[in-house]
């Protein structure tokens, strides 16, 4: 709950919430005392930090703020409620009954609510967009979805959190790529699987949903919940009891008992964290996998290595601690099957290479400053790309001790930065995204200009209004580069299409709008390797769960296999 409310309002909230045929009011409620408690179980479904402070840098930091308290225009550099859990569906409508500047009127929220309502009801598991007004299954008003966007967004410009005041004003400034001419579908909308219930903790650690290239083995993702003390699973609003935290490692994957057209799904639980001896209360940071591992990072400095090379028989080979240090949150995690080893990026100013085999640290690569997101040169494991806690991202070789002086500086974002990428079909292009909204391709050979700057908005608003951007990749095949905006937009470009142009103007863009916290961006092959599938997760009560979309390949052959 972000306001306190006075008997009136109160009054009038009663009178609108009693006037709903949907229990809105105790998920209000819920959200207003943070609960997440869903049940989850096993099952089978048939579809239908900073003081690596630069000269002249004034870096700010996060603190969270006292209950009730509301979320205002003097709050961006001090608060991140609203991302974390204001920005939920719910709370957001709930909070735009006390907001003059909303262009919704109550009568519009109780609208929406009521839409809301009726989506819940007829929900299935998932479902293509044949049925439904949007990707996520609710059939908008009309006009109130374009007056609920404007909101999120007057909203968001004042709420955003950023470590460096005037970030995103200073890198607007600095776009060569301000616009567009049309949008497209690059990759047309799959399915959205609408009943998975996706977590997280940390406002800026955005990489907890992944596949391998063979994404017919799975996507995992976590949860997390809450247990007393004989183990079993409760609400928060239990709050006379003591409680602690839990998580799970669930996976959906086609259900290969099913006849090969029908489209069912299983979702599995391949680790449970009561299960565990060293993880038990731990809450999980990142996710990594290949087609033989995944890797759950922990905020606790730990990491859980499962094999799930057998989708049938997926093992958990261990638990192993990294770090004691208060800060040692496993921020990334690169899992490098060529050389047998993971890349542990962690919050402790660390990168940590561990030989796959032997579960031992082979090499301690010290930082000046927390890492948050590193990527691996495709024709080169010794180099990294690594972005953290600093305006600047570095290439850096694994094989010698870093300094400002002798790593190559890419600068030009004015924020931290939380997502990197390296193209795998041209060694020289690199990729940013940043907490100062935008995002920036650069040529390695050339670090002190990008080749090319956009605001993460481009194709979805106003570049004044964006929101940090915590995710950004390359295709698979490096011919597209998606990016995730803190909230409700994903955009994608063709690289060709920047390469080939001079222009401010962007020819084409692709915007895939939701509503939601993105928690996930992933790229797979599929059709042996001639398209692709992107994989979105998001987070939001009561509109999250996981988008895929796909690239088919023009010279598909008729489809005799299932993919998800």
């Amino acid at each position: 709950m972000a306001v306190r409310l006075s008997s009136d309002d109160a009054a009038v909230t009663e009178a609108i919430l009693s006037g709903l045929e949907t229990p809105v009011r105790p998920i209000l409620q819920a959200y207003a005392s943070d609960d997440e408690a869903d049940e989850c179980s096993d099952h089978e479904i048939e579809e239908e930090e900073e003081d690596d402070e630069e000269e002249g840098v004034q870096v700010v930091t996060a603190r969270v703020a006292e209950p009730y308290n509301t979320v205002t225009n003097n709050s961006i550099q001090s608060f991140h409620e609203y991302e974390l859990t204001q920005s939920e569906s719910l709370t957001f409508l709930y909070n735009l009954l006390y907001d003059d500047n909303s262009q919704l009127s109550k009568s519009d929220i109780l609208i929406i609510l009521n839409s809301l309502k009726i989506r819940e009801e007829k929900l299935p598991f998932s479902f293509d967009s044949s049925n439904f007004s949007d990707i996520q299954g609710v059939r908008w008003p009309q006009g109130l979805k374009q007056k609920f966007n404007n909101d999120r967004r007057r909203v968001g410009k004042d709420n955003w959190f950023h470590n460096i005041p005037n970030s995103r004003e200073n890198a607007l400034k600095k776009l060569n790529i301000k616009g567009y001419q049309i949008k497209t579908e690059f990759f047309k909308f799959h399915r959205f699987f609408s009943k998975l219930k996706l977590h997280i903790t940390h406002l800026q650690l955005r990489n907890l949903v992944c596949c391998g290239t063979n994404i017919g083995q799975g996507i995992y993702y976590p949860s997390s919940y809450f247990h007393d003390s004989h183990m079993q699973t409760i609400s928060v609003n239990d709050g006379d009891q003591d409680y602690h935290s839990f998580f799970k490692i669930n996976r959906i994957m086609p259900d290969k008992r099913a006849s090969g057209k029908s489209h069912s799904m299983k979702v599995d639980c391949l680790i449970d964290s009561r299960n565990l001896v060293k993880n038990s209360n731990s809450r999980i940071s990142t996710l990594a996998c290949t087609n033989n591992y995944l890797a759950s990072g922990t905020f606790e400095g730990s990491y859980i290595l499962s094999d799930v090379s057998n989708p049938e028989e997926v093992r958990n080979i261990g638990e192993y601690h990294l770090s004691s240090n208060i800060d040692g949150i496993t921020n990334q995690i690169i899992i490098n099957e060529p050389d047998q080893e993971l890349i542990v990026s962690s919050n402790d100013k660390s990168m940590r290479l561990i030989d796959l085999n032997k579960h031992k640290i082979t090499q301690l690569y010290s930082l000046p400053f927390p890492l948050n997101c590193s990527a691996l040169n495709p024709n080169n494991s010794n180099e990294l790309f690594v972005t953290g806690d600093n305006i600047n991202s570095y290439i850096v070789d694994k094989r010698i001790k870093f300094s400002y002086n002798n790593n190559l500086g890419f600068k030009s974002h004015d924020d931290f930065g939380f997502g990197c990428d390296w193209s795998s079909q041209n060694e020289n292009l690199l990729l940013t995204g940043n907490q100062d909204s935008c995002v920036k391709l650069w040529d390695k050979r050339f670090n002190e200009k990008p080749l090319y700057s956009w605001s993460g908005t481009l194709g979805f608003s106003e570049a004044r209004y964006g929101a940090p951007v915590r995710n950004c990749k390359f295709s698979h095949n490096g011919d597209y580069i998606a990016w995730a905006e803190s909230l409700d937009h994903v955009g994608i470009i063709q690289v060709n299409d920047l390469l080939q142009t001079d222009s401010e103007i962007q020819s084409r863009i692709q915007s895939i709008d939701f509503l939601g916290k993105c928690c996930g961006l992933n790229f797979a092959p599929i059709e042996q390797d001639r398209g692709e599938q992107l994989i979105i997760g998001v987070i939001d009560c009561p509109l999250g769960g996981i988008l895929s979309y796909k690239l088919e390949s023009k010279d598909k052959s008729l489809d005799f296999d299932y993919y998800f």
